[in-house]
């Protein structure tokens, strides 16, 4: 988050506002009435303020992209390309590795599971919830993608941990802070060399950019 982001400036009025408004209303019992009541207003108009503060900063984390994969390609033989998916450390920094998978197809296509959370989860900051669930080369010709056969892998291979997906569906009213649950993807071409980073965002879902300016410049046709 920036420095100089406009919750930061909120946040410093709300702290500006509080320590005379405190001052001037609990600071000592001979104080008059009305100085009394004028501190109360300045402590409520710092609590407003502190409220706007944070709503401000949910509303940008809503733009900031999360890091969930690296790809990069190599070329096997035409229209076959090797894929390796670099995924960030997972919870506690625990590492998550790296997966190589072969693909066929013209592009890649990563597939997840996304969980919306309604308010007030929402505004107390709980992130959306994502799971990546599959991989797979696609073609940009409609008649081969219906006639070759498909390369399809699954990235989600962890049945230890129980499945918010599967527990939304079987006993959603017990789950009434679940807002939406819908599936995203992502897909970008593939060829010799190119890297990917794979984001995710709690305003869509899944995209994907180029990792280096070669593989952008490629893509503009450079």
């Amino acid at each position: 988050m920036d420095a100089l982001s406009p919750s930061l400036w909120i946040a410093v009025a709300a702290v500006i506002l509080a320590v005379p408004g405190l001052g001037m209303a609990f600071g000592s019992r001979g104080l008059r009435p009305l100085r009394r009541l004028l501190g109360l207003a300045l402590v409520a108009l710092s609590l407003v303020s502190g409220l706007l503060a944070f709503t401000v900063h949910r509303y940008l984390q809503l733009f900031e992209d999360r890091q969930v994969a690296t790809i990069e390609l190599k070329q096997e033989g035409p229209q076959r390309y090797r894929v390796t998916v670099a995924l960030p450390p997972g919870p506690a920094g625990a590492p998550q590795g790296e997966r190589q998978f072969v693909l066929s197809g013209d592009a890649w296509q990563i597939d997840a599971r996304v969980l919306r959370w309604r308010l007030p989860a929402a505004l107390a900051g709980v992130p959306s919830l994502y799971r990546l669930d599959r991989i797979g080369g696609r073609y940009d010709d409609i008649e081969r993608e219906r006639s070759v056969l498909r390369t399809v892998y699954a990235l989600d291979d962890d049945r230890r941990l129980p499945d918010l997906w599967v527990l939304k569906r079987e006993f959603s009213r017990w789950l009434p802070y679940v807002d939406a649950e819908y599936g995203s993807a992502t897909f970008m071409p593939m060829f010799d060399g190119a890297r990917y980073e794979v984001l995710f965002n709690d305003r869509g879902g899944l995209l994907a950019k180029p990792a280096d300016e070669a593989t952008a410049a490629r893509l503009r046709g450079g």
